[in-house]
């Protein structure tokens, strides 16, 4: 265990994650916002409306970061601005993809991989990675919002007791995290130009979820209560939160890989 830690330091100092992770933010910068824009346009389609996505959003994002993209979700979502799917859909899917593109990168360096794959095939995958992760996303909205629902027919069709709703509500969130240690994974697995088992990529994927839930929460809680990026960096101080919650989310994706490259190579030696 300690040779593990030990060679896992080892390998984001030499790795320069932290640097990768800066490259990583970067990328992830230039295709939030069309990412967001893609698939608030995909939900507005749906019954869910820019109140129940919010307050899911405001879980994980600090006040000032959340205000930033409010007027977003609010646009798109209730007023249905089918055009936005429409006008220029090839550059919205290329902008959005720029952020997987840059995560291939990344792994490929956590892996010690060259890239072999022709530019065409490396653009299909993060462009499918898009539409898996809109899924998964949209998989977790109605999960939370209907979810009362559901539990609601399993009440009355098995004659449950009040007590079901508690474990109902956990389990809601349980099952959400199982989805992202699963999209992680999926990552993992299929865009390095390393293709590894799915046994060897569930620790760093577990790793990142539940890195990435914690630090979310703490770093809001934190911004939140105790720092004010507005009286530093005036009105961009809502974009540097979010920047910095990238970098956050870029470094634990990093190191992610960086532990499972660090696992396989315990296994294939021993």
């Amino acid at each position: 265990m300690l040779e593990d830690i030990t060679l896992l330091i080892k390998r984001i100092i030499d790795d320069d994650v932290f640097a990768l992770g800066a490259q990583l933010a970067y990328g992830f910068i230039l295709s939030f916002f069309p990412f967001l824009i893609f698939l608030l346009t995909i939900v507005g389609y749906s019954s869910v409306n820019s109140a129940d996505i919010l307050s899911s959003i405001q879980l994980i994002l600090p006040t000032n970061a959340f205000e930033l993209i409010k007027s977003t979700v609010i646009e798109v979502v209730d007023y249905r601005q089918g055009n936005l799917l429409s006008f220029g859909l090839i550059g919205t899917i290329w902008a959005a993809s720029t952020g997987f593109r840059a995560v291939i990168r990344g792994l490929n360096r956590a892996y010690d991989e060259e890239e072999k794959r022709p530019y065409w095939r490396v653009f299909g995958i993060s462009v499918l990675c898009i539409f898996g992760l809109i899924l998964i996303i949209m998989s977790a909205f109605l999960l939370i919002i209907f979810g009362d629902i559901l539990g609601g027919y399993i009440y009355r069709w098995f004659n449950l007791t009040n007590n079901f709703f508690y474990f109902w509500n956990s389990l809601r969130y349980v099952i959400m995290v199982v989805f992202m240690i699963f999209a992680f994974a999926a990552m993992y697995h299929f865009i390095p130009s390393k293709r590894m088992g799915w046994k060897e990529v569930m620790p760093g994927a577990t790793f990142t979820a539940l890195g990435w839930l914690i630090s979310s929460l703490l770093f809001s809680y934190y911004v939140n209560n105790f720092n004010n990026y507005s009286r530093v960096y005036g009105s961009i101080g809502a974009v540097i939160v979010i920047i910095l919650w990238l970098y956050i989310t870029s470094v634990i994706i990093l190191i992610g890989g960086e532990l499972n490259a660090v696992l396989s190579y315990n296994n294939a030696k021993n």
